[in-house]
């Protein structure tokens, strides 16, 4: 009796590693989702949101012809001013951007300029956390004047 409880305890544990190793085969791997975007696109070619931040499209204006783009761009979001302010430190920045100077009591307003643009950023807070962002920009679009060049004359 006590050799078949052997033989059925060696073959238990055969059976037991056997399955824990698997069949040498991998198991199929389901590819991970697509990582969600942290950068939001505007109409603006050098003007991007964060991805919490959703447009006002009711209170946005946006002129477009072939050598212009300018307007107002509105969004809201449950982020925090100071966040929102690095992020468009950074990003204006990476864009081409230098920062003019800044406006700062309860809210925030930096200025922004480009050779070819300016841009007015004006971030604020309401009475339940949400903060807004104004965006006026302006921008000649195609080629870049350079400094010292000739302005056009109207």
């Amino acid at each position: 009796m006590r050799k078949w409880a052997m033989v059925l305890f060696v073959f238990f544990l055969t059976a037991c590693t056997a399955r824990s190793q698997g069949t040498g085969k991998k198991a199929p791997v389901s590819p991970a989702p697509p990582p969600v975007p942290v950068l939001q696109s505007t109409q603006f070619p050098n003007l991007v949101l964060p991805r919490e931040m959703k447009i006002d499209r009711d209170r946005t204006l946006i002129v477009k012809t072939p050598s212009y783009v300018g307007g107002l761009l509105v969004a809201s979001g449950r982020v925090t001013v100071d966040s929102l302010v690095k992020f468009f430190e950074r990003q204006m920045a990476a864009r081409g951007w230098k920062e003019m100077g800044r406006i700062q009591y309860k809210n925030m307003l930096l200025a922004f300029k480009r050779p070819n643009g300016s841009c007015f950023i004006y971030i604020s807070e309401n009475a339940f956390g949400n903060v807004e962002v104004k965006i006026w920009t302006s921008e000649t679009l195609g080629s870049t004047p350079t400094e010292g060049s000739p302005s056009p004359s109207y």
